[in-house]
Protein backbone atom coordinates (compact mmCIF):
# COMPACT_ATOMS: atom_id res chain seq x y z
CA UNK A 1 0.00 0.00 0.00
CA UNK A 2 1.40 3.48 -0.79
CA UNK A 3 -0.61 6.49 0.98
CA UNK A 4 0.11 9.99 -0.65
CA UNK A 5 -1.27 13.39 2.20
CA UNK A 6 -1.31 16.53 1.28
CA UNK A 7 -1.00 19.22 3.96
CA UNK A 8 1.64 19.02 6.47
CA UNK A 9 0.14 20.40 9.48
CA UNK A 10 -0.47 18.52 12.45
CA UNK A 11 -3.13 16.65 11.04
CA UNK A 12 -1.11 15.54 8.08
CA UNK A 13 2.08 14.94 9.80
CA UNK A 14 -0.07 13.23 12.30
CA UNK A 15 -1.78 10.74 9.75
CA UNK A 16 1.68 9.92 8.20
CA UNK A 17 3.12 9.12 11.65
CA UNK A 18 0.18 6.71 12.46
CA UNK A 19 0.51 5.64 8.65
CA UNK A 20 4.48 4.51 9.16
CA UNK A 21 4.12 2.87 12.52
CA UNK A 22 1.55 0.72 10.86
CA UNK A 23 4.17 -0.18 8.19
CA UNK A 24 2.31 2.02 5.02
CA UNK A 25 4.81 3.32 2.49
CA UNK A 26 3.75 7.04 2.82
CA UNK A 27 4.46 10.47 1.36
CA UNK A 28 3.99 13.97 2.58
CA UNK A 29 3.42 16.78 0.17
CA UNK A 30 3.20 20.72 1.41
CA UNK A 31 3.87 23.38 -0.85
CA UNK A 32 5.28 25.29 1.97
CA UNK A 33 7.89 24.02 5.28
CA UNK A 34 6.51 21.06 7.51
CA UNK A 35 3.78 23.20 10.09
CA UNK A 36 4.00 26.51 8.41
CA UNK A 37 0.34 27.17 8.06
CA UNK A 38 -2.36 27.22 10.35
CA UNK A 39 -0.77 24.47 12.80
CA UNK A 40 2.09 27.16 13.90
CA UNK A 41 -0.02 30.23 14.08
CA UNK A 42 -2.71 29.60 16.65
CA UNK A 43 -2.16 29.32 20.71
CA UNK A 44 -1.40 25.89 20.97
CA UNK A 45 -4.37 24.46 23.06
CA UNK A 46 -5.91 21.04 23.33
CA UNK A 47 -9.07 21.90 24.94
CA UNK A 48 -12.31 19.46 26.01
CA UNK A 49 -13.67 23.07 28.41
CA UNK A 50 -14.84 25.09 25.40
CA UNK A 51 -16.77 22.22 23.65
CA UNK A 52 -20.76 20.74 24.63
CA UNK A 53 -22.18 17.43 24.06
CA UNK A 54 -21.86 16.06 20.55
CA UNK A 55 -19.54 14.56 17.84
CA UNK A 56 -16.73 16.50 18.35
CA UNK A 57 -16.63 16.63 22.06
CA UNK A 58 -16.35 13.27 21.61
CA UNK A 59 -13.43 13.01 18.90
CA UNK A 60 -11.65 15.73 21.78
CA UNK A 61 -12.32 13.27 24.89
CA UNK A 62 -10.56 10.55 22.56
CA UNK A 63 -7.76 12.60 21.38
CA UNK A 64 -6.86 14.21 24.63
CA UNK A 65 -4.78 11.02 25.76
CA UNK A 66 -2.48 10.78 22.29
CA UNK A 67 -1.06 13.89 24.34
CA UNK A 68 0.85 11.42 26.91
CA UNK A 69 1.99 9.50 23.91
CA UNK A 70 3.68 12.60 21.98
CA UNK A 71 5.19 13.66 25.29
CA UNK A 72 7.00 10.45 25.44
CA UNK A 73 8.04 11.09 21.89
CA UNK A 74 8.80 14.37 21.52
CA UNK A 75 9.97 15.28 24.76
CA UNK A 76 10.73 18.37 26.29
CA UNK A 77 10.60 20.72 22.65
CA UNK A 78 6.64 19.44 22.19
CA UNK A 79 6.00 21.68 25.41
CA UNK A 80 3.27 20.46 26.77
CA UNK A 81 1.67 22.27 30.38
CA UNK A 82 -1.26 20.63 31.67
CA UNK A 83 -2.55 23.29 33.48
CA UNK A 84 -6.35 23.95 33.19
CA UNK A 85 -8.48 26.27 31.33
CA UNK A 86 -11.44 28.60 33.45
CA UNK A 87 -14.53 29.16 31.45
CA UNK A 88 -15.27 32.59 33.19
CA UNK A 89 -18.74 34.44 33.11
CA UNK A 90 -18.97 38.21 33.17
CA UNK A 91 -22.36 37.73 31.95
CA UNK A 92 -25.29 36.20 33.64
CA UNK A 93 -26.69 35.31 30.40
CA UNK A 94 -23.82 32.65 29.51
CA UNK A 95 -23.86 31.44 33.37
CA UNK A 96 -27.18 30.19 33.58
CA UNK A 97 -26.87 28.17 31.01
CA UNK A 98 -23.16 26.62 32.73
CA UNK A 99 -24.47 24.25 35.03
CA UNK A 100 -26.66 22.41 32.90
CA UNK A 101 -23.01 22.18 30.14
CA UNK A 102 -21.01 21.41 33.13
CA UNK A 103 -23.34 18.56 33.61
CA UNK A 104 -22.71 17.20 29.99
CA UNK A 105 -19.19 17.41 29.96
CA UNK A 106 -19.47 15.14 33.13
CA UNK A 107 -21.20 13.13 31.28
CA UNK A 108 -18.88 12.87 28.32
CA UNK A 109 -16.04 12.06 30.53
CA UNK A 110 -14.32 15.61 30.93
CA UNK A 111 -13.44 16.54 34.78
CA UNK A 112 -15.22 19.88 34.86
CA UNK A 113 -15.98 21.45 38.21
CA UNK A 114 -18.22 24.88 38.48
CA UNK A 115 -16.15 27.88 40.67
CA UNK A 116 -17.57 30.89 42.39
CA UNK A 117 -15.72 34.24 41.92
CA UNK A 118 -13.79 33.83 44.96
CA UNK A 119 -12.98 30.40 44.29
CA UNK A 120 -11.40 31.84 40.66
CA UNK A 121 -9.58 34.64 42.25
CA UNK A 122 -7.97 32.16 44.75
CA UNK A 123 -6.61 30.25 41.53
CA UNK A 124 -5.97 33.48 39.82
CA UNK A 125 -4.79 36.15 41.76
CA UNK A 126 -4.74 38.57 38.73
CA UNK A 127 -8.28 37.51 37.61
CA UNK A 128 -10.06 40.74 39.52
CA UNK A 129 -12.41 41.79 36.99
CA UNK A 130 -16.05 40.71 37.76
CA UNK A 131 -17.66 37.92 36.84
CA UNK A 132 -20.22 35.34 37.73
CA UNK A 133 -18.50 32.42 38.33
CA UNK A 134 -16.52 29.88 36.27
CA UNK A 135 -16.28 26.54 34.50
CA UNK A 136 -12.75 24.68 35.55
CA UNK A 137 -11.40 21.85 33.38
CA UNK A 138 -7.81 21.10 35.43
CA UNK A 139 -7.08 18.79 32.36
CA UNK A 140 -6.71 20.68 29.84
CA UNK A 141 -3.39 22.04 28.82
CA UNK A 142 -0.86 24.12 26.19
CA UNK A 143 1.57 22.81 23.82
CA UNK A 144 3.71 23.61 20.94
CA UNK A 145 2.01 22.07 17.64
CA UNK A 146 4.77 23.52 15.38
CA UNK A 147 7.02 21.27 17.14
CA UNK A 148 4.55 18.57 17.47
CA UNK A 149 4.05 18.55 14.04
CA UNK A 150 7.80 18.80 13.12
CA UNK A 151 8.67 15.72 14.84
CA UNK A 152 5.79 13.45 14.19
CA UNK A 153 7.11 14.07 9.96
CA UNK A 154 11.11 13.96 11.20
CA UNK A 155 10.09 10.09 13.59
CA UNK A 156 8.26 9.31 10.00
CA UNK A 157 11.38 9.85 7.74
CA UNK A 158 13.46 8.15 10.50
CA UNK A 159 11.42 4.94 10.12
CA UNK A 160 10.55 5.17 6.23
CA UNK A 161 8.14 7.91 5.07
CA UNK A 162 9.13 10.93 2.51
CA UNK A 163 8.77 14.50 3.52
CA UNK A 164 8.45 16.49 0.66
CA UNK A 165 8.33 20.61 1.59
CA UNK A 166 8.42 22.72 -0.89
CA UNK A 167 6.11 20.47 -3.60
CA UNK A 168 2.79 22.01 -4.73
CA UNK A 169 0.26 19.98 -5.93
CA UNK A 170 -2.04 20.96 -8.82
CA UNK A 171 -4.58 18.04 -8.91
CA UNK A 172 -5.74 14.84 -7.18
CA UNK A 173 -6.40 11.51 -8.74
CA UNK A 174 -7.84 9.67 -6.31
CA UNK A 175 -6.92 5.55 -6.43
CA UNK A 176 -3.65 7.11 -8.66
CA UNK A 177 -1.90 9.36 -6.65
CA UNK A 178 -1.27 13.56 -7.16
CA UNK A 179 -0.28 15.72 -9.86
CA UNK A 180 2.38 17.61 -8.85
CA UNK A 181 2.65 21.48 -10.30
CA UNK A 182 5.47 20.42 -12.49
CA UNK A 183 3.15 17.48 -14.08
CA UNK A 184 4.63 14.78 -12.50
CA UNK A 185 2.48 11.80 -10.85
CA UNK A 186 3.55 10.90 -7.59
CA UNK A 187 2.03 7.47 -7.79
CA UNK A 188 -0.41 6.19 -4.52
CA UNK A 189 -3.43 3.85 -4.40
CA UNK A 190 -4.82 5.73 -1.16
CA UNK A 191 -4.61 10.11 -1.28
CA UNK A 192 -5.12 11.85 1.71
CA UNK A 193 -6.42 15.67 1.67
CA UNK A 194 -5.26 17.12 4.67
CA UNK A 195 -4.55 21.09 3.27
CA UNK A 196 -6.76 22.71 6.16
CA UNK A 197 -8.54 26.01 5.14
CA UNK A 198 -6.80 25.49 1.33
CA UNK A 199 -8.79 22.08 1.57
CA UNK A 200 -11.57 23.17 -1.14
CA UNK A 201 -9.80 23.57 -4.10
CA UNK A 202 -7.95 20.66 -4.23
CA UNK A 203 -11.07 18.33 -3.20
CA UNK A 204 -12.81 20.47 -6.47
CA UNK A 205 -10.12 18.32 -8.92
CA UNK A 206 -10.66 15.26 -7.47
CA UNK A 207 -14.91 16.61 -8.60
CA UNK A 208 -15.46 16.52 -4.72
CA UNK A 209 -17.07 19.48 -3.61
CA UNK A 210 -16.28 20.22 0.31
CA UNK A 211 -17.31 24.21 1.51
CA UNK A 212 -14.25 24.19 4.13
CA UNK A 213 -13.38 27.80 4.02
CA UNK A 214 -10.72 30.22 6.31
CA UNK A 215 -12.02 31.70 8.86
CA UNK A 216 -9.76 34.22 9.77
CA UNK A 217 -8.05 35.06 13.68
CA UNK A 218 -6.02 37.23 14.57
CA UNK A 219 -3.85 37.13 18.05
CA UNK A 220 -1.69 39.53 19.99
CA UNK A 221 1.15 38.71 22.40
CA UNK A 222 1.71 41.38 25.20
CA UNK A 223 5.29 41.93 26.64
CA UNK A 224 5.01 41.49 30.66
CA UNK A 225 8.00 43.68 31.74
CA UNK A 226 9.28 41.27 33.83
CA UNK A 227 8.41 37.25 31.77
CA UNK A 228 6.64 35.26 34.59
CA UNK A 229 4.45 32.07 33.08
CA UNK A 230 2.67 31.64 35.88
CA UNK A 231 1.46 35.50 35.89
CA UNK A 232 -1.50 33.45 34.67
CA UNK A 233 -1.50 30.00 35.70
CA UNK A 234 -4.63 28.62 33.46
CA UNK A 235 -5.85 29.73 30.14
CA UNK A 236 -8.87 32.49 30.79
CA UNK A 237 -11.53 32.32 28.32
CA UNK A 238 -14.92 34.38 28.26
CA UNK A 239 -18.22 32.45 28.18
CA UNK A 240 -19.07 34.41 25.26
CA UNK A 241 -16.44 32.58 23.21
CA UNK A 242 -18.73 29.27 22.68
CA UNK A 243 -21.25 31.24 20.86
CA UNK A 244 -18.73 32.99 18.71
CA UNK A 245 -17.38 29.43 17.69
CA UNK A 246 -20.58 28.00 16.79
CA UNK A 247 -22.15 30.91 15.16
CA UNK A 248 -22.48 30.32 11.18
CA UNK A 249 -22.13 34.05 10.65
CA UNK A 250 -19.80 35.86 8.12
CA UNK A 251 -19.13 39.19 10.25
CA UNK A 252 -16.38 39.76 13.23
CA UNK A 253 -16.81 38.04 16.32
CA UNK A 254 -14.71 39.67 19.31
CA UNK A 255 -14.08 37.29 22.52
CA UNK A 256 -11.75 37.58 25.22
CA UNK A 257 -8.76 34.59 25.78
CA UNK A 258 -5.68 35.05 27.82
CA UNK A 259 -2.71 33.12 28.49
CA UNK A 260 0.79 32.91 29.08
CA UNK A 261 3.27 32.18 27.01
CA UNK A 262 5.77 29.72 27.48
CA UNK A 263 8.01 32.20 28.27
CA UNK A 264 5.96 34.44 30.34
CA UNK A 265 4.59 36.83 28.35
CA UNK A 266 0.74 36.65 27.40
CA UNK A 267 -1.86 35.84 24.24
CA UNK A 268 -4.69 37.55 24.09
CA UNK A 269 -7.55 36.37 21.68
CA UNK A 270 -9.63 36.19 19.92
CA UNK A 271 -11.70 36.64 16.81
CA UNK A 272 -13.38 35.01 14.10
CA UNK A 273 -14.39 36.24 10.63
CA UNK A 274 -15.28 34.63 7.31
CA UNK A 275 -13.42 36.94 4.64
CA UNK A 276 -11.26 34.88 2.38
CA UNK A 277 -7.39 34.87 3.01
CA UNK A 278 -6.88 38.36 3.85
CA UNK A 279 -3.75 38.57 5.78
CA UNK A 280 -4.08 42.24 6.65
CA UNK A 281 -3.45 42.92 10.91
CA UNK A 282 -6.19 45.33 12.31
CA UNK A 283 -4.07 47.73 14.70
CA UNK A 284 -7.40 48.96 15.77
CA UNK A 285 -8.68 45.95 16.20
CA UNK A 286 -5.77 44.21 18.43
CA UNK A 287 -6.29 47.78 20.97
CA UNK A 288 -10.02 46.57 21.15
CA UNK A 289 -8.90 42.63 22.03
CA UNK A 290 -6.76 43.84 24.74
CA UNK A 291 -9.13 46.39 26.31
CA UNK A 292 -11.95 43.39 27.06
CA UNK A 293 -9.02 41.37 28.13
CA UNK A 294 -8.20 43.62 30.57
CA UNK A 295 -11.62 43.95 31.83
CA UNK A 296 -10.91 40.38 33.61
CA UNK A 297 -7.02 41.14 34.00
CA UNK A 298 -6.98 44.62 34.70
CA UNK A 299 -2.91 44.49 34.54
CA UNK A 300 -2.89 43.64 30.75
CA UNK A 301 -4.56 47.36 29.95
CA UNK A 302 -1.56 48.93 29.88
CA UNK A 303 1.22 45.97 28.39
CA UNK A 304 3.09 46.87 25.33
CA UNK A 305 2.03 45.04 22.36
CA UNK A 306 5.09 42.83 21.30
CA UNK A 307 3.47 41.45 17.69
CA UNK A 308 -0.01 40.91 16.22
CA UNK A 309 -0.16 38.55 13.38
CA UNK A 310 -3.38 36.63 11.36
CA UNK A 311 -4.04 33.27 11.03
CA UNK A 312 -7.22 30.99 9.24
CA UNK A 313 -8.98 28.22 10.84
CA UNK A 314 -10.49 25.39 8.41
CA UNK A 315 -14.39 26.20 9.03
CA UNK A 316 -17.10 24.07 7.62
CA UNK A 317 -20.88 24.79 7.99
CA UNK A 318 -22.17 22.64 10.83
CA UNK A 319 -18.90 23.19 12.65
CA UNK A 320 -17.89 19.49 12.51
CA UNK A 321 -14.43 18.62 10.62
CA UNK A 322 -14.60 16.11 7.65
CA UNK A 323 -12.80 13.11 8.26
CA UNK A 324 -13.04 10.04 6.68
CA UNK A 325 -13.49 8.26 2.47
CA UNK A 326 -14.67 9.78 0.20
CA UNK A 327 -18.09 7.96 -0.87
CA UNK A 328 -17.26 8.77 -4.32
CA UNK A 329 -14.02 8.74 -5.21
CA UNK A 330 -12.59 5.64 -3.43
CA UNK A 331 -9.09 6.29 -2.58
CA UNK A 332 -9.95 9.85 -1.41
CA UNK A 333 -9.45 10.67 2.17
CA UNK A 334 -10.27 13.44 4.57
CA UNK A 335 -9.08 15.03 7.37
CA UNK A 336 -10.15 19.12 7.75
CA UNK A 337 -12.65 21.27 9.03
CA UNK A 338 -11.39 21.62 12.29
CA UNK A 339 -11.60 25.09 12.63
CA UNK A 340 -10.37 26.66 16.03
CA UNK A 341 -9.75 22.86 17.53
CA UNK A 342 -6.77 21.21 15.17
CA UNK A 343 -4.39 20.77 17.33
CA UNK A 344 -6.73 18.95 20.19
CA UNK A 345 -7.65 17.20 17.15
CA UNK A 346 -4.83 16.89 14.89
CA UNK A 347 -3.74 13.49 16.67
CA UNK A 348 -7.01 11.57 16.98
CA UNK A 349 -8.07 12.48 13.84
CA UNK A 350 -4.58 11.09 12.56
CA UNK A 351 -4.99 7.95 14.08
CA UNK A 352 -8.77 7.54 12.98
CA UNK A 353 -7.41 8.06 9.64
CA UNK A 354 -4.72 5.88 9.44
CA UNK A 355 -6.89 2.97 11.39
CA UNK A 356 -9.56 3.14 8.38
CA UNK A 357 -7.24 3.30 5.77
CA UNK A 358 -5.40 -0.11 6.66
CA UNK A 359 -9.00 -1.78 7.43
CA UNK A 360 -8.64 -1.59 11.29
CA UNK A 361 -11.56 -1.02 13.27
CA UNK A 362 -11.88 3.25 14.11
CA UNK A 363 -12.46 3.80 17.47
CA UNK A 364 -15.34 6.04 17.04
CA UNK A 365 -17.88 6.15 14.55
CA UNK A 366 -16.94 7.96 11.84
CA UNK A 367 -20.22 8.96 10.39
CA UNK A 368 -20.94 12.26 11.85
CA UNK A 369 -17.62 13.38 10.61
CA UNK A 370 -18.40 12.35 6.69
CA UNK A 371 -16.87 14.29 4.46
CA UNK A 372 -19.29 14.05 1.76
CA UNK A 373 -22.64 14.88 4.67
CA UNK A 374 -22.92 18.43 2.56
CA UNK A 375 -23.53 17.13 -0.78
CA UNK A 376 -26.15 14.73 0.52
Amino acid sequence: MRVVVVGAGIVGCATTYELTKRGVAVTLVDRAEVSSGTTGLGEGNALCSDKDEGPELDLAVAGMPLFEEIEELVGERARIRRKGALIVHPDEATWAGEPARAERLLAAGVNATLLSPDEVRELEPNLTGEIRGALYVPDDLQCDPRAIAQALAAWSEDHGAEIRPGTEVSTLEPGEGVHLADGTLLAAEHTVLTAGPWSAPLAATAGLGLPVEPRKGQLTRLRLPDPDPTFLRRKIVDGSYLASVTSTAAHRHISTVVETTWDGHVIVGSTRERCGFDPAVDDSLAQDVQARAAKLVPALADLPRDSTWVGFRPWLPDGRPAIGPSRTRPGLWIGTGHEGAGIQLGPITGRLLAQVITGETPELDLSPFDPERFND
